[in-house]
């Protein structure tokens, strides 16, 4: 910070840290700036008034009245070219509005260290306040980490203090020869035999040390659970963990309880007797290996047993509260689907500033044209009054009786040479016209802030963003592993071993899959060979109908939702089973919009969303048994398409539609899966991470294949980096708002059972499913389930589906469902419930668990018993 007095008053320029400012004379004194700050509790530091007043004074001014110059942005072309454009000055004086700009650099020039520790706003702008790290992760503090580390330190530390004592026991000479006495035939040597394993394992002379240090253990334990309460705010989490932390220690003070009775249980009514049968008659020491060593288990027993107590009562709590916040399932019906459940508890924030940091986002896209970022902020409202050479930069937009300043800095390192962006928005009440006043406002607490990043036109917020790039970088770390191990004899072991660098999304995919650590590894194949399982069963079943002549001879398979909610490798499973038992298996993609011939056509016919049996040509054998998948499908025409903008009515139509496409499935025996699937946002993000780094994988493929001496093909490479594009960031940046149309229309074209009466009852569910990919292997496996039923449910009973007789009624009866799509009679449109959430059945057992846990807890630690009450 530099000050000048009244003799400086001609213009200088330089360059701040971050800013480029040009310093101008204040319109305020000294003893004015001293006399409104006092009133704002001091913001400014004495310190700096005494610098201020201690210059030389001017002859033209009084004592104490030394004229301050401040520091002012300096105008470049750009601002000379859209200040016309720009019209958010308070009252339209341009004079006031260079105020407010003073005000601002005014504050964060002069103003002391920020002391608002609290409040993430008052931190620097150009730089997060914590780095950002996934959601519930623990220790992401230094201080917590060093004192968990602590923590583990010192427990280990106190057992090995305790195995010294008993150790030092033993070599009490008294003692020693007293253990090798006992004849633990008889009652009262076996309890002082007893006596003698307990001191052991309580630490033999080390006990009153261990005893008197227990006070400084709990405290340890107790500040740590507290800071893992505190750093857990980010995730709206704080009562969950500190329950959480009270539960787990309560879990460890009980495993270690049961593992110190239990030792001495098993000693007595089962070593004893078998030391005094088997070992005592022969060895001249009696029992006392059995004592000795018995003694030395009781004391690493309870220490071992601790860890799995901890965990036993840590998530134990995290299923109650997921269950009791009745969080999405795996699978579930869509008219049970809650979409504001969610998989996690999200942080409650602004939802103003919310929708402005995606548009702003939006706004500055990919951010490699700078000007055209600024203009199109301009258009958002946002003006820039402060800029930087490091590239951070300052917005102000006015709205009403608000001010709401967003601030932009590149955050490294770059992705695909893309520059990710951290912004900070914040909302004050407007600043006023007058230079005193704005000081005042400018350093007043803003009534709400958020930050987050951006990255091609998508606003995440800090959890999100961690799982995007640590997504990204261990996908690249397990590539070079794969790299560095290719060819060696550790990649020979392997089944399918690493024999040259991958061509396609499929080989990336096994060869990133070997670069993995091998726990990871193992935990992977044991899964996989779990889903393979289920698969081969699944196929049993289906093959099992097709002998009985009860099997669909056409399924179509519609997958629709959220991109990157892994769509193709979850719902390719059921195709996977319906291949291995003879199926002919079709994809149609159905993400482009109609062409001209099919928009004279009605929405739902045939010619674009097609049976099975209409993908093959005229010179094509059909077989007995095809399926067909949709990627994407009808709902994609109410996200992507022109239906966005359809009113209420209209929607009713082509939701009728779709339920007559689906009447028909049942006339002609298809058997139409519907399939929804969706994902938090952390997952999604992770995934969006998963793909840059394969794309960026991909690039390095072509150098590596150029650089072989026999031509390869590409098109695999091509196929890897088409998987990703700037519409799924497009589509995360709209999540919320996609999800509300995916399950709008999921549960306006639900089938129920008796829906028409077209000669027999509809008997089998052919509901829309839900599925929650968030945890991919659950997920999996409850699909291969579902769709099981589904397939009972169509094979088991063939007459309950329609018959021969009940088509013939249907083409011409007028009260069924019509095959002319013309005549269409909407039906009710089937709102959103926001029902009081029931608490699930898991709930309340877990609860009672909890209870059980808290009741040992206080029996064991105050002789609680809740007999002596009753």
């Amino acid at each position: 910070i530099r000050f000048f007095t009244h003799q400086n008053t001609k213009k200088k320029h330089c360059q701040s840290r971050a800013v480029n400012y040009q310093y101008y004379p204040c319109k305020q004194t000294v003893l004015q700036l001293k006399q409104t700050y006092k009133k704002e509790r001091n913001c400014i530091k004495e310190f700096f008034l005494y610098k201020m007043n201690g210059r030389e004074l001017n002859s033209d001014l009084e004592a104490g009245e030394t004229t301050a110059l401040i520091a002012k942005p300096m105008r470049s072309d750009y601002h000379e070219k859209t200040a016309q454009k720009d019209n958010h000055t308070c009252d339209g004086n341009g004079d006031d509005d260079d105020d407010d700009e003073l005000a601002d650099l005014i504050l964060h020039m002069f103003m002391a260290n920020f002391q608002y520790s609290d409040d993430l706003s008052r931190y620097p702008k150009t730089n997060p306040k914590l780095p950002p790290v996934v959601r519930f992760k623990r220790h992401r503090n230094f201080y917590i980490f060093e004192i968990n580390q602590f923590r583990h330190w010192w427990k280990t530390s106190r057992l090995l203090v305790r195995l010294s004592g008993g150790y030092e026991y033993c070599l009490n000479n008294l003692a020693w020869f007293a253990m090798g006495a006992f004849n633990v035939k008889k009652h009262k040597q076996a309890k002082r035999a007893l006596k003698s394993m307990k001191a052991i394992g309580r630490g033999g002379v080390s006990r009153e040390f261990l005893q008197n240090v227990h006070p400084f253990t709990r405290s340890v334990r107790l500040l740590l659970a507290i800071a893992r309460g505190w750093e857990a705010r980010v995730d709206n989490r704080f009562f969950e963990v500190l329950v959480a932390e009270a539960f787990a220690f309560m879990g460890n003070r009980c495993s270690r309880w049961i593992g110190r009775k239990g030792i001495d249980g098993i000693t007595k009514s089962v070593l004893f007797p078998i030391s005094a049968k088997f070992i005592a008659p022969y060895l001249d020491q009696n029992s006392r290996p059995v004592i000795v060593t018995m003694g030395f288990i009781r004391a690493i027993l309870p220490f071992a047993l601790s860890f799995q107590g901890s965990r036993f009562g840590r998530q134990l709590t995290f299923n109650t509260f997921k269950y009791a916040n009745y969080r999405w399932h795996p699978v579930q019906s869509v008219m049970k689907f809650d979409k504001n459940a969610g998989v996690y508890q999200d942080m409650e924030l602004d939802p103003e500033l919310l929708g402005i940091a995606h548009r702003v986002a939006v706004a500055i896209d990919h951010g490699d044209n700078p000007v055209q970022s600024r203009e199109n902020l301009l258009e958002l409202g946002f003006h820039i009054f402060a800029c930087g050479s490091g590239g951070h930069a300052s917005y102000r937009q006015f709205v009403g009786e608000k001010v709401i300043t967003l601030y932009i800095t590149p955050y490294g390192p770059s992705i695909l040479d893309e520059m990710p962006r951290y912004i900070i928005l914040e909302r004050r009440k407007a600043v006023s016209k007058t230079v005193n006043s704005s000081i005042i406002n400018a350093s007043a607490k803003p009534q709400a802030a958020i930050c987050g990043f951006t990255y091609s036109g998508a606003y995440f917020q800090s959890q999100e963003w961690a799982a995007l790039t640590n997504r990204y970088q261990l996908t690249l770390d397990a590539y070079e592993r794969s790299c560095k191990i290719l060819g060696t004899n550790t990649a020979m072991r392997h089944n399918n071993p690493l024999a040259g660098p991958p061509r396609d999304l499929q080989t990336l995919k096994e060869f990133i899959r070997y670069g993995n650590l091998p726990k990871k590894q193992r935990k992977d194949k044991k899964r996989w060979k779990n889903i393979n399982r289920e698969v081969e069963r699944v196929a049993r079943t289906v093959a099992k109908y097709q002998k009985q002549g009860t099997a669909p001879k056409q399924v179509i398979v519609y997958l629709e939702g959220l991109d990157c909610s892994a769509k193709s490798s979850t719902g390719g499973l059921v195709c996977s089973a319906l291949e291995k038992c003879g199926y002919d298996v079709r994809t149609a993609q159905h993400n482009r919009p109609p062409n001209e011939e099919q928009k004279k056509k009605p929405w739902m016919d045939r010619g674009r969303f097609e049976f099975p049996e209409d993908v093959y040509g005229p010179d094509e054998e059909k077989p007995e048994y095809t399926a067909l998948v949709w990627d994407r499908g009808p709902a994609g025409d109410f996200v992507y398409g022109s239906f966005a903008s359809l009113n209420k009515t209209e929607k009713k139509m082509k939701y009728e539609e779709f339920r007559q496409y689906d009447a028909m499935c049942r006339v002609e025996d298809v058997l139409f899966i519907k399939l929804l699937f969706v994902a938090d946002r952390d997952s999604i993000a992770g995934t969006l991470g998963k793909r840059l780094a394969h794309k960026k994988i991909a690039r390095d493929l072509r150098i590596w294949l150029d650089a072989n001496s026999i031509p390869h093909s590409r098109e695999g490479l091509e196929e890897i980096e088409a998987h990703i594009d700037p519409t799924d960031f497009v589509a995360f940046n709209k999540y919320k708002s996609n999800l509300s149309i995916f399950t709008e229309f999921a549960r306006n074209t639900n089938t129920l059972r008796n829906r028409t009466n077209m000669g027999s009852p509809d008997k089998y569910d052919d509901h829309w499913n839900v599925i929650c990919t968030t945890k991919r292997y659950p997920a999996r496996l409850k699909l291969l389930k579902k769709f099981e039923q589904q397939l009972r449910r169509y094979a088991v009973t063939p007459t309950d589906r329609v018959t021969l007789v009940g088509k013939f009624y249907a083409y011409f009866d007028p009260r069924t469902v019509a095959r002319r799509l013309s005549s269409i009679v909407p039906e009710n449109y089937v709102e959103e419930k926001h029902e009081a959430k029931k608490v699930s059945t898991r709930a309340i057992f877990q609860t009672f668990l909890l209870v059980l846990l808290l009741y040992f807890y206080a029996y064991i630690t105050w002789k609680f018993d809740m007999t002596d009450y009753l």
